[in-house]
């Protein structure tokens, strides 16, 4: 449309300034909510854990292998029989 009707491009740099400071503001309210409620504390219990099951789980499976190695070279192992 032409005219007094028509969109009007809007002028960024009148706005960036409140939108900067909208944007600021959310994410300061959602990082207080999210200390607030132990968002942080939880997510670091959670991924300790998760660290300390795959390090068990890794020295689980050493320890397999080693059993598996130590099998494998008694039956290798010939032996001398002295009676």
């Amino acid at each position: 449309m032409e005219g007094h009707l028509a969109l009007k491009t809007p002028n960024l740099f009148k706005r960036l300034p409140a939108l900067c400071a909208i944007m600021f503001g959310l994410g300061a309210g959602l990082e207080y909510v999210m200390c607030k409620t132990g968002f942080y504390n939880v997510t670091a219990v959670k991924e300790g854990q998760k660290v300390a099951s795959e390090k068990a789980e890794e020295e689980e499976f050493w320890m397999r292998v080693k059993a598996r190695r130590a099998a494998r070279e008694a039956q290798v192992t010939i032996r001398s029989e002295e009676e």
